[in-house]
């Protein structure tokens, strides 16, 4: 009776060491080929995978609200509509403050214009001028990177892969952006803003990952400010849905046709 107990101990023994032998072995060589397939990624790609999370397709609508803060208190908010196609067209339409409703940003290419009910013609404005806090109008119409910037993999460390993304053309709102991509997922987490003239101008943080149309996007953009500092701007996204917008939205002289 003794020697069958010591013989099923054994057996147990044994099986239990080759699970557990086996196993972080198994994971180290899944985590081992994954890395590899991360590393054979140029920036090119990489950009383009962060590009898929922070937008779902090339023709979509969501709603924003612009929260600035400073020195922790609260300030009047903004909100959005933005519809967007073919990724470089970009309709933003205020919803709030009442004063501000039915005022309209069209963004086509580089070229932006700002359209006041009441006015006859769309003005001119740029991408690089102040919205809210410190949330220019490039911003807020411009959801991907790869339109505008060309991608350098500068660092590769254990948790994230950085990236430099130089401006294509002058008239893009910085003139680069370094930022930090997790290199398991390829979310992005931080990123940094610079002028043209290389001085930092703000630092933002892609927060609050929800399931959104079958992925994990960020819902959350918390934007610091590094010349005032104490001052930061909460952007918050909702509603994110695939839909064709009619192209003559994105047409300037169609703009006050939409006026509701």
């Amino acid at each position: 009776m003794i020697k069958k107990n010591l013989l099923v101990v054994s057996v147990v023994f044994f099986l239990t060491s080759v699970v557990f032998s086996t196993t972080p072995s198994e994971n180290l060589q899944t985590l081992k080929r994954k890395s590899n397939a991360v590393s054979k990624l140029n920036a090119k790609e990489i950009l383009e995978k962060v590009d898929n999370i922070r937008a779902p397709g090339t023709n979509f609508v969501f709603k924003l609200e612009v929260v600035p803060y400073k020195n922790g208190k609260k300030a009047p908010a903004q909100k959005l509509t933005v519809r967007v196609k073919d990724h470089d067209k970009s309709l933003v339409e205020f919803t709030y403050p009442p004063a501000n409703k039915g005022r309209l940003l069209l963004m086509n290419s580089n070229n932006m214009w700002i359209y006041i009910p009441g006015t006859r013609q769309p003005i001119r404005i740029s991408p690089q001028q102040r919205l809210l806090g410190q949330v220019a109008n490039g911003d807020v119409a411009r959801v991907v990177y790869s339109i505008d910037y060309q991608a350098k993999i500068i660092n590769r460390s254990k948790k994230y892969i950085k990236l430099l993304l130089k401006a294509k053309k002058g008239n893009v709102q910085y003139g680069q952006i370094v930022l930090f991509v997790n290199r398991k997922n390829f979310y992005p987490e931080k990123a940094l803003f610079y002028t043209k003239s290389d001085r930092l101008l703000k630092t933002a943080y892609y927060k609050d990952y929800q399931e959104v149309l079958g992925k994990l996007r960020p819902q959350l953009v918390e934007i610091h400010d590094e010349l005032r500092k104490g001052q930061y701007t909460v952007m918050k996204y909702s509603g994110m849905e695939m839909k064709n917008t009619p192209g003559s939205y994105f047409q300037k002289s169609y703009l006050k046709h939409l006026i509701r």
